[in-house]
């Protein structure tokens, strides 16, 4: 029975982060503009019924998600071929201009831009490395991904900044900023790390400490918090 009851939970936990996972996005995209949609379908009455175990209400509920989401995609297509005519890539060009010299907006401009051209460019690596780090405590240690490695501190001293994800979903987490010789680099792949942590340690995979890269801790997998 026990073996029965892991083995069914193995299948439906994955299932079940997904769908919450799903379910999020869907939910952060369609909020803005739920309110204008869901009006507008509730004029013609093609969910009043309901159908099955749904009920009206419930029904156009996900058919203005749906719609909304239909629309964002038409329009991401479109802009993304927009963006290769010439006069298109002009003008935003000189939005882009314009923005970087509006006092305070360029600086939230800025930022996002360099942060969505960071996780998005091609050639470029979001997260540089895997690493183990005391976190939240000097006793504990956590799955860390470097973003820098090279950071002077106020002293002059060099830190890593590492992003510690949270459990099991790994959107959010700390930015920490570690002394060196406390970060111990591991052979471990970013894909393998994130695998690691949204199944909350039970895909396991085997790291080591890079030679020459280990930290004044000891290392062990045992001892990873994640």
């Amino acid at each position: 029975m026990r073996k029965y009851f892991l083995t069914g939970l193995a299948i439906l936990l994955p299932l079940a982060l997904t769908i919450a996972i799903v379910t999020f996005l869907v939910n952060l995209l369609t909020a803005p503009f739920i309110g204008i949609v869901k009006p507008l379908l509730a004029r013609y009455d093609l969910f009043q019924n309901g159908v099955l175990v749904l009920s009206g209400e419930q029904l156009l509920q996900y058919g203005s998600q749906a719609a909304i989401l239909i629309f964002l995609f038409c329009l991401t297509v479109m802009l993304g071929a927009l963006t290769r005519w010439f006069v298109v890539h002009y003008f935003i060009g000189l939005g882009d201009y314009i923005l970087h010299r509006i006092p305070l907006v360029n600086t939230v401009y800025k930022t996002s831009q360099d942060v969505i051209k960071t996780i998005f460019t091609g050639g470029t690596k979001s997260f540089k490395q895997v690493a183990l780090v005391p976190f939240p405590h000097r006793s504990t240690r956590s799955i860390g991904l470097v973003t820098r490695e090279e950071v002077t501190g106020s002293n002059g001293e060099k830190l890593v900044a590492v992003f510690v994800p949270t459990t099991p979903n790994p959107t959010s987490g700390f930015l920490m900023l570690f002394k060196r010789e406390d970060t111990v680099f591991l052979d471990m792949a970013v894909e393998d790390a994130f695998k690691y942590i949204i199944s909350c340690g039970v895909i396991a995979t085997p790291f080591h400490p890079i030679d020459g890269e280990e930290g004044t801790v000891a290392v062990s997998s045992d001892a990873v918090s994640k």
